[in-house]
Order: structure tokens, then sequence, then C-alpha cells
């Protein structure tokens, strides 16, 4: 579960840079390389081999998620991940509170 929980946390992470403007383009093309890689049928291990050759594109796109971030300036990088993570913690108090009702008695 926590293997999930990380890549939706770099995905996250990812669509965040993305959208900042402080990003070079340039860095902004390598999300989109590993997802034309995952749609192109050229590939280092053909999907023909069932489980290896999905295994591969999830390891390309995983990869180029990963460059991505290290193409990021760092500064922008760190900021993101600031906020996704004060979201978290802000999130888990919401859930972690109890819900209580107030009736006016009449």
């Amino acid at each position: 579960m926590n293997v999930l929980r990380t890549l939706f946390d770099q995905l996250r992470l990812t669509w965040r840079l993305i959208r900042d403007p402080r990003v070079p383009v340039l860095a902004k093309m390598i999300p989109l390389a590993g997802l034309v890689y995952i749609i192109s049928p050229i590939d280092f291990v053909p999907d023909i081999i069932v489980g290896l050759g999905q295994l591969d594109d999830l390891g390309i796109f995983l990869l180029g998620l990963r460059l991505f971030e290290s193409a990021a300036p760092e500064y922008v990088v760190e900021e993101h991940k600031a906020q996704l993570q004060s979201r978290q913690a802000h999130q888990q108090t919401v859930i972690d509170s109890k819900r209580y009702t107030i009736r006016d008695k009449k």
C-alpha cells in the first residue's frame, strides 16, 4: 500500500510541476515522452510478453517522472513538496477528528 501512496504522491507532484510556469518547457516534455513511450508500439520489451512488457512501460514512465522532478528547479520542487505535505497533514487531522451534530432544542 505504501508503494501506491508513493506513486500517487509522485503523480500529484508531477501534475503541480507541469502547471507551474517557473518550470522550463523543455523539462515539461519529459513526462510527455514517457507517455508517448507507453502508447508507442516500439518497446524495449514487447507487450506480447505478458507482465514484462507492461512492467518496462511502467518503469520507463516512473523513470520519466523522477527525471522530470530532477530537471525542475529545486526550489520549486521543494515548495510544491512542502505544500503537498502540509495538505496531507491537514487531511489526516480532519479524518482523525470526530463529527458532532448540534441540534437546537425546541
